[in-house]
């Protein structure tokens, strides 16, 4: 038997986007499908008191923000991150609280090196400054137009075309630095690292970090939807149809099937390609642009409680390892003047490390981060109470050249019934964009419901 249910709402994905958009849409008859067991995505801790174990996603924008005022309703408690940021550890030496102009100087580089990093980081700087000048709004502007105009910036242009060629010890930094966006230089568009750039050396505010990990706010938000969230719902397909949308969801035998007025898809874009697959052709030309690097984690949860070499940063960069960042996310109660009870040391390899890595086993993974981990601090291995590794083959989606050609039709949706939610949606990818695009979704969605959109035509049935 075939169930068959109508809704006005149906959200595919329950991720930090759908849930916002469907919190956003609460008035209204709506239902999330969620093909995990949980909701989040690819937000995801396992709190251990004031710190936790972070797999995921972490970063918190500040308090006037769609995700700040979302913590404050639910009385979460997002604290600044204090620590330094700008620390690298390459040959040996962890270079550590430098300026960005001096890194040339400091780090143990060639003398062409140096002079490449040095030459190579003016420019950079010099872009990133143009590129937050193009996003300050201008009269008239939508954010759509700020977007596509950032998006723009040099968005046919890999950042390795940008940088030209480099001493390899010069162009192993610059590697680390794309792999933290998840690509590597020679397909990642200079766009993306000028965003990146810019809004690093632009603002004074390093974020914040969700005191007991940031998985606690997707688990309030599902927890406030209630029966509004489906979990383990993997949805088989989306179609549109005269008076709506029609998806279908279940495993194995089971299938369900919920008819509605419009649908939120919040899923990563090449995920979509598999289960609508009758969209319009320029739709899924868009989609096919939207590219997604893996990511490969380990978070490490230690005992001590006396003072240790890291509590005063918050992350570096590891050109040389397997690895190519690691944060303290314990960083923030170093900061706050709480009582210590041990770190959460996280450490990941982006894009080409993560390929790199992929195949082998957890523990393989673990045993080669940790070996590289102990050249920087050996202190933590001997204090290790728990460990977690996470593979994400879509850990974040980042421009590649020409991406920008798609970003009025993926704002666009289709047809009035269907619209896209994700930060990949947007030009900065952040967990904040990811929450912006949701809340355009839902305001979108509410415009076609106050148009009087043609009901379903179904309640419930079997067939």
């Amino acid at each position: 038997m075939l169930a068959v249910s109508q809704r006005d709402i149906v959200i595919v994905g329950g991720g930090i986007a759908g849930l916002v958009a469907a919190d956003r849409l609460r008035d209204h008859d709506v239902v999330v499908l969620e093909a995990d067991a949980r909701a989040g995505g690819r937000v995801l801790s396992h709190q251990r008191g004031d710190v936790a174990l972070s797999l995921g996603a972490h970063m918190f924008p500040a308090p006037d923000s769609v995700i700040g005022r979302l913590c404050e309703r639910f009385g979460l408690e997002t604290m600044p991150i204090g620590g330094s940021m700008l620390n690298v550890f390459l040959g040996g030496r962890l270079v550590r609280d430098v300026r960005p102009e001096l890194m040339p100087v400091r780090l143990p580089l060639s003398p062409a090196g140096r002079i490449a990093l040095a030459l190579a980081g003016l420019r950079l700087k010099i872009d990133a400054d143009r590129y937050m000048r193009l996003i300050r709004p201008r009269t008239g502007d939508s954010e759509s137009d700020i977007r596509l105009r950032a998006l723009r910036h040099r968005g046919d242009v890999t950042f390795a075309d940008f940088l030209g060629p480099l001493p390899a010890d010069a162009e192993a930094v610059f590697r680390a630095i794309a792999n933290r966006s998840i690509a590597d230089p020679d397909e990642i568009a200079q766009t993306s690292m000028a965003a990146l750039f810019g809004h690093v050396w632009d603002t004074g505010d390093l974020g914040r970090n969700l005191r007991g990990g940031s998985g606690l706010l997707p688990e309030a938000l599902a927890a406030s939807l209630g029966e509004r969230l489906v979990l383990e719902a993997p949805v088989r397909s989306v179609r549109l149809v005269a008076d709506g949308v029609v998806v279908r969801h279940g495993s194995g035998s089971s299938e369900d099937e919920v008819r509605a007025r419009t649908a939120i898809v919040a899923i990563p874009a090449p995920q979509i390609m598999g289960i609508a697959t009758e969209l319009p052709v320029r739709t899924r030309a868009a989609l096919r642009s939207i590219r997604y690097g893996p990511m490969v984690v380990l978070s490490i949860h230690t005992t001590e409680t006396e003072p240790m070499p890291w509590d005063d940063l918050y992350s570096i960069l590891t050109p040389d390892m397997r690895f190519n960042m690691l944060f303290n996310h314990a960083n923030f109660v170093q900061t706050a003047g709480l009582p210590k009870r041990g770190s959460v040391i996280m450490v990941y390899g982006g894009g080409g490390r993560a390929r790199a890595l992929w195949n082998e086993p957890d523990d393989e993974v673990q045993a080669r981060f940790l070996d590289d981990l102990d050249r920087i601090y050996p202190q933590v291995r001997p204090l290790i109470a728990e460990t977690a590794v996470r593979k994400w083959p879509f850990a974040g989606p980042f421009a590649a050249p020409g991406r920008w050609r798609a970003q009025r039709t993926i704002e666009a949706g289709v047809d009035g019934r269907l619209f896209f939610a994700g930060d990949w949606v947007s030009e900065f990818v952040s967990m904040e964009t990811a929450a912006r695009s949701a809340v355009d979704a839902a305001v979108q969605v509410e415009a076609r419901l106050a148009a009087g959109a043609t009901p379903a035509v179904a309640t419930r049935s079997g067939a």
